[in-house]
């Protein structure tokens, strides 16, 4: 008599037959490309950076969910004119149709660059695509900036990603001296002066946002001296 039973492995799935009594053996192995793919999953959309909730144009984001992408992370590449591709991974991130640049995508986080041309838009639907497969559409509301501080543990909190004016890392054990400078890293910033450009890394051209930016430092004023695109990434 034939038993069969079903099995799935990093190399592929199938089924396993095995005939009594004449001790025959029967292995069927299906490619992984040809198992059917479960629908994304989007559970949340949030700011890279802080993870708030508020979403501008040009922000780098983080979606959330299950069945995202692969579950090796797929990082950022350059397409062919030099500019961040909107693939990775076998991985889409649209935003209204839309193909966003990517910065990493994973079965339950991807990180994305919000396009420009929602600027006028109140709002947005992210979808996530994986093997062609596309989840629901996700709704979301657009700010006209959202900005957020990066972290040294990726958090939202705790310790900022800061340099001090001597390009090291700036921490309790190595403080910013009073009237030095210090680069803050953050996301948010909405529309520049030139327009963004989706997927433009900071080599030639260095946008500024078009919107006022103050910082303060322990309650006080700081002068700010430089606020734009980080030259040499997005």
């Amino acid at each position: 008599f034939p038993y069969t039973t079903l099995f799935r492995s990093a190399a592929g799935a199938g089924s396993l037959t095995a005939v009594f009594p004449a001790n025959s053996i029967t292995l069927l192995v299906i490619p992984p490309a040809t198992l059917p793919v479960a629908k994304p999953v989007v559970q949340a959309v949030t700011n890279a950076a802080s993870y708030g909730l508020a979403i501008a144009p040009g922000q780098m984001v983080d979606i959330w969910g299950s069945g995202l992408g692969p579950t090796a992370v797929a990082g950022l590449t350059l397409d062919a004119n030099g500019m961040v591709s909107t693939a990775a991974g076998g991985v889409r991130v649209l935003f209204d149709g839309v193909p966003a640049p990517l910065v990493f995508v994973l079965a339950t986080q991807c990180s994305a660059v919000v396009p420009y041309f929602g600027a006028s838009n109140p709002s947005t639907h992210v979808q996530v695509e994986y093997q062609g497969v596309r989840s629901d559409p996700f709704p979301i509301t657009v700010s006209a900036t959202a900005p957020g501080l990066f972290t040294r543990d990726a958090s939202g909190a705790g310790q900022g990603s800061i340099l001090n004016q001597d390009n090291n890392v700036n921490s309790a054990a190595n403080p910013a001296s009073r009237g030095s400078v210090v680069i803050l890293w953050a996301t948010g910033e909405g529309l520049t002066d030139p327009p963004g450009v989706d997927g433009r890394p900071a080599v030639d051209v260095l946008p500024k946002p078009l919107a006022a930016v103050s910082v303060d430092i322990g309650g006080l004023p700081a002068t700010v001296q430089y606020i734009g695109a980080a030259p040499g990434f997005m």
